[in-house]
C-alpha cells in the first residue's frame, strides 16, 4: 500500500484524502472559533473574508430559536466566504433528541479535486465545540 501510493496522490482506496483533511481542519477551526464584535457593512466584501470576520458571529444566538433558515444560511455563508474549495455547498439541520444545547447538521457539497463529500457535524453550544464525520459519497 504505502508504495503505491508514492507513484499515485489520491490512491482510491484512501477516502480520507489530504485534500478532504485540509478542509476539515479548516472547517473545524472556523466553526470553533468566534468573529470580533465587529458590524461590517456588506459593501467592504473583503473585509467579510478577513480575519475581521473569521469565526461564528455572536455564538449565544446559535440555537433553534435563531431559526434554522437563518442559521443555514449564516453557516453557509461563512463556508463559502472562508473555504473557496468547496463548491455546491449544502448545509442541512437535523432533528437532535440527545442534546438539547446542540446543533446537529450537514455539510455536504464537491471539493475541486471533483470529490463530493458530506460532514456529519455536531456544534455543541455550550463549550463551543465541534465534531466532524466524514460520510464520503
Amino acid at each position: 500500500m504505502v508504495f503505491i501510493r508514492t507513484f499515485i496522490k489520491d490512491y482510491p482506496g484512501d477516502e480520507d484524502t489530504p485534500l478532504l483533511r485540509s478542509i476539515k481542519y479548516n472547517l473545524k477551526q472556523l466553526l470553533e472559533s468566534e468573529a470580533p464584535l465587529t458590524v461590517l457593512d456588506r459593501d467592504l466584501k473583503a473585509c467579510r473574508q478577513s480575519i475581521l470576520a473569521y469565526g461564528v458571529e455572536d455564538i449565544q444566538s446559535l440555537n433553534y430559536q435563531l431559526g434554522k433558515g437563518i442559521f443555514i444560511t449564516r453557516i453557509k455563508q461563512l463556508i463559502q466566504d472562508f473555504e473557496q474549495r468547496i463548491e455546491n455547498l449544502e448545509i442541512t439541520i437535523l432533528s437532535n433528541e440527545e442534546k438539547q444545547n446542540a446543533i446537529r447538521f450537514i455539510i455536504a457539497g464537491d471539493l475541486v479535486n471533483g470529490q463530493e463529500f458530506q460532514l456529519n457535524s455536531l456544534l455543541n453550544i455550550s463549550d463551543f465545540s465541534i465534531t466532524l464525520e466524514d460520510d464520503l459519497v
